[in-house]
């Protein structure tokens, strides 16, 4: 009686799924993306394409006086540049870029 309840809740799920007017876009993550670090105080992201993604800039900081290692992030962006700011007594080490499928803010 359960797998048939269960059959029944799927079959409708999939019905709602196959609609006509449903459009589903491919996505996939930006491409051709660049990142460098920006002197000490941060870095930045670059992605020419976004193919539907979003990406964004990710920055490694070092503080002068504990040595600790610290990850600072930039905003989504579809397109343009993201900068990431290191904070307090950091300095920038290396620069990366995070990349998402969806858009993201």
């Amino acid at each position: 009686m359960a797998v048939a309840a269960l059959a029944s809740v799927c079959a409708v799920g999939s019905a709602g799924a196959a609609s006509a007017d449903t459009t589903v876009a491919p996505m996939a993550n930006p491409s051709e993306c660049r990142y460098e670090t920006m002197g000490d105080w941060g870095g930045r992201a670059l992605c020419k394409k976004s193919n539907g993604g979003s990406f964004r800039a990710i920055v490694a900081c070092k503080s002068a006086t504990t040595g600790k290692i610290q990850y600072f992030y930039g905003p989504w962006a579809k397109t343009g540049t993201s900068t990431a700011y290191c904070s307090g007594d950091t300095r920038a080490l290396f620069a990366g870029v995070g990349l998402s499928p969806t858009v993201r803010t």
